[in-house]
């Protein structure tokens, strides 16, 4: 995981299957351990985010890969449901795509629902989903408006209390949380997840 090698990291995978390590094991003891490695390496300015790009490529293909080793009995259940996508008007979707492998180590079940996002699909797609909590994702100060826009139209349909919504993105902080009135913000994906899970009581 650390050399991001994902031909290599599933061959690991592989050998511990065979070995009797059970996928749950093999995801929380070892590709968690290697990822959280990245993420905290990445957050001290460490190591670029090329490299956390590629070994979130990595993790992703390698939980599919454990998932589908699981038995009845290990099936992953999840925390909570987080629906993540990036506002309409706005296709930068590198910080969502690195999120979504931390968000499942944290235990969530998490869809994707893609960039360029309009409010009204974002709110089809939780009911749909379930969503526990929605993830809106905004690089440019331009589309940052969409994330109070999304806010507004769940108060005007009575759905505001219903999910928790948190913001995220190049142009975003806790400021502009706040003045959104927003449930949660992080200024990086570990820290986004562990605050998605105080979010929903875990």
């Amino acid at each position: 995981m650390i050399k991001y090698d994902t031909k290599e990291t599933l061959k690991t995978c592989k050998e511990a299957i065979e070995s009797g390590i059970s996928p749950v094991d093999a995801i929380q003891k070892g590709l968690n351990v290697g990822m959280k490695h990245i993420g905290d390496a990445f957050s001290k300015s460490q190591v670029p985010l090329p490299v956390v790009i590629l070994a979130a490529k990595t993790m992703s293909e390698s939980i599919e890969y454990l998932k589908s080793k699981m038995t009845k009995e290990e099936k992953f259940e999840p925390i909570g449901r987080f629906l993540l996508g990036v506002v309409e008007g706005d296709i930068h979707d590198i910080g969502a795509k690195i999120l979504m492998p931390i968000l499942q180590i944290a235990g969530f079940e998490v869809k994707y629902i893609g960039t360029d996002v309009p409010i009204k699909t974002f709110v089809e797609e939780a009911k749909k989903f379930g969503a526990d909590v929605i993830g809106l994702s905004s690089f440019m100060t331009t589309t940052m408006t969409e994330q109070e826009r999304f806010i507004k139209e769940l108060e005007k349909i009575g759905l505001r209390k219903k999910y928790k919504v948190m913001v995220g993105g190049g142009a975003i902080s806790e400021d502009w949380k706040n003045r959104i009135g927003a449930d949660g913000y992080a200024p990086d994906a570990p820290q986004t997840a562990e605050v998605a899970r105080r979010l929903i009581g875990k």
